[in-house]
């Protein structure tokens, strides 16, 4: 019993976290989609930032539990004052009476934490079309309480127009609700090969279709023999398309030499740190993939020191395209720690 739940735990957490990446990858397009009124609000030249553990911490704090699926971010207006707000978003992916209760529980700690106005945005991306939370309330003796958030329902996108619309993320609803609608594997390959067209098609830059591609990797699950045939395919639209992204498969073997490279940063970290080795691993598969490293890319690696940022580093190089992309993202990285 404990086995099989342990189980479905896994596999709703494999279903949940591409919805983890959408959001930390897209989320100006996401809002952009999700919520037009709000984006028009919202100064994106001031950037935004992730307030993750601020919100694990506030989860605990009020006893909520940590949930699959949360994010917390902080913006600021575009009416030229220096406010700012909160943006919550929670991604529920199976009906739950609970969950009007426990939004409202959320939106309660973080006022009383940072006292900042806060907009609450429930993505439902369950299977029940008649399932639609919008509210929580209660009343006793004359006293009353109403919280109503915006809710999304996955279910309720017209297919033909997601299919149509520009924004990176209209790609993505497309694959949850196909992986969600069926499990035919025939279905699900040419599903994911049209939605990688697609995605190769609209004038992304490369950073975002990697990453696109990535992510309807990950919500489109393939048998492995259905997987092969995928690989066959994507090599055909890669040369259709000129494009340098790397397959599965490619990737696969790649990180396989990753971990080689990690094992030997471990022992080389009994003399040099693991660091160093670390960031020797991360420029060699940066020249295995794109060719020689400029001196200039080769210094900023070596500024970074943080073992869970060379980590993260090493998806970015394997999904990056080319040294500029990986180059840019790096840059990205070290302004934050400004």
């Amino acid at each position: 019993m404990a086995a099989r739940k342990r189980a479905a735990q896994r596999k709703r957490h494999d279903q949940d976290s591409p919805w983890k990446e959408l959001i930390r990858l897209f989320f100006p397009q996401l809002i952009e989609m999700i919520h037009p009124e709000l984006h028009g609000l919202i100064d994106w030249q001031r950037g935004y930032e992730f307030l993750d553990a601020e919100l694990q911490r506030i989860a605990r704090q009020s006893r909520t539990g940590r949930q699959t699926v949360d994010k917390l971010v902080r913006v600021y207006f575009t009416d030229g004052m220096e406010q700012w707000i909160l943006i919550h978003i929670e991604v529920q992916s199976r009906p739950d009476r609970l969950f009007p209760e426990r939004t409202y529980t959320y939106d309660a700690a973080l006022w009383l934490y940072y006292r900042r106005p806060i907009v609450t945005i429930a993505i439902l991306a369950d299977k029940n079309p008649h399932w639609r939370p919008t509210k929580y309330e209660r009343s006793l003796a004359g006293c009353r309480l109403e919280f109503e958030f915006y809710t999304v329902k996955l279910l309720e996108w017209d297919e033909a127009e997601l299919l149509a619309n520009p924004n990176p993320c209209a790609l993505l609803f497309v694959a949850f609700r196909r992986a969600q609608a069926s499990s035919d594997a025939e279905f699900m390959l040419q599903s994911r090969l049209e939605l990688v067209r697609l995605a190769l098609d609209r004038g992304y830059t490369e950073e975002q279709v990697g990453e696109l591609i990535r992510l309807l990797e990950w919500v489109m699950v393939l048998p492995e023999l259905f997987e092969e045939r995928y690989e066959q395919l994507l090599e055909e639209v890669k040369r259709e398309k000129g494009t340098p992204y790397l397959s599965v498969s490619e990737r696969k073997a790649l990180r396989d030499g990753l971990q080689q490279g990690l094992q030997q940063g471990l022992e080389q970290g009994i003399e040099r740190g693991l660091e160093r080795g670390l960031q020797d691993g991360l420029l060699k598969i940066l020249r295995g993939l794109y060719g020689d490293v400029p001196e200039s890319l080769e210094a900023q690696v070596r500024s970074v020191h943080d073992v869970a940022q060379l980590n993260a580093l090493y998806d970015v190089a394997l999904s990056a395209g080319n040294l500029q992309a990986f180059a840019e993202r790096l840059s990205r990285l070290l302004e934050e720690q400004v």
